[in-house]
């Protein structure tokens, strides 16, 4: 028997990572599958993460804006500089004040009117961050902004701005307490279709756990989708089957499933 996949992508937080933002490294060296990491994180943090590992992996960072091989640039969707100024403007006079992040290529730009503690918090998932006073300061490239805010609202958002402008956005619920905005038409599921298609593979090939919002367009391209026991009831409704929590190392247990078959 042959593994139905030959590749394996996964979000981080809640379903690679534990609840202490942790994963099983002796496990992890033991797999010989392709692996890919799909995650709304900079590749600039996704590379503390993985260490030593991350130069012989491939990844899909900030929901698909920018595509890594091998270490290698592999592909980047920008969001407008205008869009995002008057975005993160309509954002904060409708829903109040939140801890913003704006991810350019290898940095993070967070506010200073946000209080310490938030910033910290945010600044954890950035991996390099600055503060700015104003959010003129930003860069021209733009890959992603996060908000931290109640992520009920990212369909609300998607189609206020969307309504009013010519470029358009995607909005995300990344996490309950996270929305992750990134130019229409990128998400997990086009970054990794992009990605494969360099590889000269479809999602026919590909095995792929997640948990959240922004995992619903890789679960839907995946043929093998699972989301996380801890995952969004409607994460779970799209993804065809159900993996252990990340707090017990689910997505290890299927691939060991799958792993012990492959050798019968």
């Amino acid at each position: 028997m042959t593994l139905p996949f030959k590749a394996v992508a996964v979000d981080m937080d809640g379903t690679f990572l534990d609840d202490r933002k942790q994963f099983n490294h002796k496990e992890f060296e033991q797999r010989g599958v392709h692996f890919i990491v799909a995650s709304g994180r900079p590749y600039v943090r996704l590379k503390q993460d993985f260490g030593k590992f991350a130069s012989r992996m491939d990844f899909v960072t900030l929901n698909g804006s920018r595509l890594i091989i091998k270490g290698q640039e592999a592909g980047s969707y920008l969001l407008n500089r205008d869009d995002v100024l008057k975005l993160i403007h309509d954002v904060h006079v409708k829903y109040g004040e939140m801890a913003t992040m704006v991810f350019g290529r290898d940095i993070a730009y967070l506010h200073s009117n946000v209080e310490k503690d938030e910033r910290d918090f945010l600044a954890y998932f950035a991996g390099n961050s600055t503060v700015i006073n104003d959010w003129n300061d930003l860069p021209d490239k733009i890959y992603q902004i996060t908000f931290g805010m109640d992520s009920s609202k990212a369909a609300e958002i998607e189609r206020d701005f969307n309504s009013k402008h010519d470029n358009q956005i995607s909005a995300f619920a990344s996490a309950t307490f996270a929305i992750d905005v990134n130019t229409q038409g990128v998400n997990k599921g086009a970054g990794l279709k992009h990605l494969l298609e360099k590889m000269g593979m479809t999602g026919d090939y590909l095995i792929a756990f997640g948990d959240g919002g922004n995992d619903i367009d890789m679960l839907k391209f995946a043929k093998y989708s699972y989301a996380m026991a801890n995952g969004m009831d409607k994460v779970k409704k799209q993804a065809k089957y159900i993996a252990p929590a990340n707090t017990e190392n689910g997505v290890f247990k299927v691939l060991q499933k799958y792993l012990a078959e492959d050798k019968k």
